[in-house]
């Protein structure tokens, strides 16, 4: 599983020409360029100057996930943003083709809760009777409330695959045509996915044992939804039946997704950028994520048969804790740590027998 050849393998955007009238949001840094298509690009940078020719620290994650997560969204169907990773100033990057139609405008769902709520009521993650509050109320997105009501969930299972921890207030929002009708935007804002916060070496420790991908997958990369006073995970959202439009969603959207799934392998296979340890990595949890949450979840949500102790986690607030996997993992999840060794074993063998071809 040795790395690839870094940034060697990525396009330079060095030549393309600065877009002064940039002034993209969010906490990032950020700046614009102009492509040779004559297009507008938004520019992210990783967290961190990552020394040259190596992608394996955890500084260019963000990059790297946003490429990734959002291709991955697109193979499922997905309305995403283009983009593609490369290096600006030898730092590793991703380029956003601007979406917003010319004469258009995109307002972020923040933007749309700054005009019903206080700001000392208003958190980066917001609650769940907030987004019902502004769907239903607002003069706005009202008007097609059960249209963005649906593409919300729809999303959210979507998010449930590729982890996305933080799909907060702006990292969602609407575009304004020019004739001021209104539509969902395409997804943006995909960096923290694919579990962002781990190193090509803390990827190699998962993958060496199934309790650690179990783990991430049951504890890691909740999603960025308020019930009860904590942030929700998304197994529980999605096999507790807590709300009937999420189960529509789930019902919808995993047969999509499972149809797609040979595709995202095929996707991430091919993405020679890539070290062999991400590229296993990636596959085995989003493998994982599909067995253990989605398919779970689906089976509930067609069934009718939710999971009780998902339902009393949502209504009290309560975390599924570590010391409830260790529990688990000590009895009735034995046999998961198990499926999930044969994920692993399957996905590496698949990546054996290709570099072997």
């Amino acid at each position: 599983m040795g790395l690839k050849s870094g940034f060697a393998c990525l396009p330079s955007f060095d030549e393309w020409e600065p877009d002064i009238r940039a002034n993209y949001g969010g906490t990032g840094r950020k700046s614009g360029l102009i492509g040779p298509d004559g297009a507008r690009y938004m520019v992210k940078y990783s967290k961190k100057q990552a020394p040259r020719n190596d992608l394996s620290t955890r500084y260019v994650n963000h990059v790297i996930s946003e490429h990734m997560s959002s291709r991955i969204l697109g193979i499922l169907g997905y309305p995403v943003q283009e983009t593609t990773p490369g290096t600006l100033g030898g730092e590793a990057v991703v380029v956003c083709r601007n979406f917003v139609p010319p004469g258009g405008r995109l307002l972020e769902f923040g933007i749309f809760m700054r005009r019903h709520y206080y700001s000392r009521d208003i958190g980066r993650v917001p609650r769940i009777d907030q987004i019902y509050d502004m769907f239903e109320h607002d003069p706005v997105l009202s008007a097609q409330s059960d249209l963005f009501t649906a593409c919300y969930w729809e999303r959210f299972v979507g998010d449930a695959l590729v982890g996305n921890s933080d799909r907060n207030k702006d990292d969602f929002g609407y575009l304004i045509s020019e004739d001021y009708s209104v539509s969902a935007s395409p997804i943006y804002d995909n960096g923290c996915t694919l579990y962002p916060d781990l190193s090509e070496q803390d990827m190699r420790d998962v993958l060496a044992d199934p309790k650690e991908i179990m783990m991430r997958i049951r504890l890691s990369q909740k999603a960025a939804l308020e019930v009860n006073g904590k942030k929700a995970g998304y197994y529980d959202m999605m096999s507790s039946g807590i709300d009937d439009k999420l189960t529509n969603a789930v019902v919808s959207m995993v047969p999509r997704i499972r149809k797609a799934m040979p595709a995202v392998h095929a996707f991430i296979k091919g993405c020679d950028f890539l070290s062999d340890t991400r590229r296993v990595f990636y596959s085995v949890m989003l493998a994982g994520r599909m067995a253990f949450i989605l398919e779970p979840a689906y089976d509930m949500c067609v069934s009718r048969r939710f999971d009780k102790g998902a339902r009393e986690r949502l209504a009290s607030g309560a975390d599924d804790s570590a010391a409830d996997f260790e529990a688990g993992w000590k009895y009735a999840r034995r046999s998961d740590g198990q499926a999930a060794a044969g994920i692993r074993d399957s996905v590496v063998d698949g990546y054996a027998r290709q570099n072997h071809l």
